[in-house]
């Protein structure tokens, strides 16, 4: 009889290898879309799926070499060496949320509106991502 654990890491990995083929997909027929058509708008939204379904096949297999591979390690030291430059980055993050706040405030352009909604919340996106590397700081250094 198998561990529990061991059926849902398992799992884990069958899913990520499918959603990998799925992603797959979709970067191709995104190129196919931006193949035929000649339409800027409907090329950068195809573009940024694509770019997005790539960024997501790396996390994927980033995940499946953790599980099969080596796992995961972080060091205070790895952090300590960087967490300058991280917070300088997340300072960075949020000015440009707040500028992208600010045109979108002021634009009355349906289309732009939209694509700077876009913009905010991959910027939001990326300031989560910084207060997650915060989260596992936090993890090695209880009291940070």
């Amino acid at each position: 009889m198998r561990p529990k654990a061991a059926e849902n890491l398992e799992e884990l990995t069958g899913v990520l290898r499918r959603w990998q083929k799925l992603e797959d997909s979709t970067i191709e027929h995104t190129t196919a879309v931006i193949d035929k058509t000649g339409n800027s708008l409907i090329k950068l939204v195809m573009e940024i799926i694509r770019h997005d379904s790539v960024m997501h096949k790396q996390v994927q297999q980033v995940m499946l070499d953790s599980l099969e591979k080596e796992a995961f390690s972080l060091t205070p030291e790895e952090l300590a060496d960087i967490w300058d430059m991280i917070e300088k980055h997340a300072a960075m993050e949020k000015e440009t949320i707040a500028l992208a706040e600010k045109a979108q405030r002021n634009c009355r352009l349906f289309v732009l509106r939209h694509l700077l909604s876009y913009l905010i919340e991959d910027e939001k996106k990326h300031d989560r991502l910084l207060t997650q590397l915060e989260d596992f700081k936090r993890g090695i250094y209880p009291y940070a």
